[in-house]
């Protein structure tokens, strides 16, 4: 089974998703399930995970809806407001769904650093989610704070924990450190996997699998073959690349390893990670 583990979708005039801008002109129009569909079957992709794309727990409803009609849509990564006063019944409410398999709190502040995630208020939210079951994820915008996901892990050793696209490395900046040694410090926590997507849209436009390939080779080594997640990144791929252009390439990136290790990243891992049968 292959699994694209991280594709969002969206319907704008729902009007929540409020990241989506119109000098985005690329992805800057509904991107829905049939959208999708096509890509998936020219690159012989099985199923997906749709992560969250706004900050509502309105949209979260949206793709589980979605999820009914598209049973190849196999999880769902929502939002959640770790400040809810119904925390525990949301989460509760979403986990009976049996799609929703974690959730993305992403912050609505303009910065969006993620320090605000170790407040020990919000300790309640993660102990909630470590109960049910459920996966969270760290989206970085800049990926100096890799740290602090590294702090979090070590807080939580219980918890499963996604970092989304590599941290984000300066590729087009050729910047490797302190991103690379950060990496492998977080990868010593063993709670702890890594999304191999998004490496395209850090690069400088036109790059190739030659340009990515230290990055990649270095998540690789950090988290080994069996704490890597393929995904697209889909629709913000198209900002960098069109979907078959980083499907090749990401399977050149991985062409070295053996074809054991190459079905955990393309399927098994997330499968196993989110609780895909």
């Amino acid at each position: 089974m292959i699994i694209d583990a991280h594709v969002h979708l969206w319907r704008l005039r729902r009007g929540d998703n409020l990241a989506l801008t119109p000098d985005m002109a690329p992805i800057y129009r509904d991107r829905e399930p049939d959208d999708l569909r096509p890509l998936l079957d020219a690159a012989g992709i099985d199923r997906i995970i749709v992560i969250q794309a706004a900050w509502t727990l309105a949209e979260t409803l949206f793709t589980v809806g979605l999820s009914a009609r598209y049973p190849w849509i196999a999880g769902i990564v929502g939002w959640i407001d770790p400040a809810s006063p119904s925390l525990t019944e949301e989460i509760a409410a979403l986990a009976l769904t049996g799609k929703v398999k974690g959730f993305r709190p992403v912050s609505t502040d303009d910065n969006r650093s993620i320090a605000w995630m170790l407040d020990a208020r919000f300790e309640r939210c993660w102990d909630e989610m470590k109960r049910a079951g459920m996966v969270l994820e760290f989206l970085l915008q800049n990926p100096d704070e890799v740290p602090l996901v590294t702090h979090f892990a070590r807080r939580h050793p219980d918890m499963a924990i996604i970092l989304d696209h590599c941290a984000k490395p300066d590729i087009a900046g050729g910047r490797f450190q302190p991103w690379a040694g950060d990496i492998g410090e977080l990868a010593k926590s063993p709670n702890v996997m890594c999304k191999l997507s998004g490496l395209l849209n850090c690069a400088r436009p036109g790059a190739g699998a030659a340009e990515l390939k230290p990055y990649a080779d270095h998540v690789i080594a950090a988290f080994g073959p069996q704490r890597l997640i393929w995904a697209s990144d889909w629709p913000p791929l198209e900002l960098a690349a069109d979907y078959a252009t980083w499907r090749r390439v990401s399977l050149d990136l991985i062409a070295g390893l053996g074809g054991d290790e190459r079905a955990a990243i393309l399927g098994g891992n997330a499968a196993r990670i989110y609780g895909i049968a």
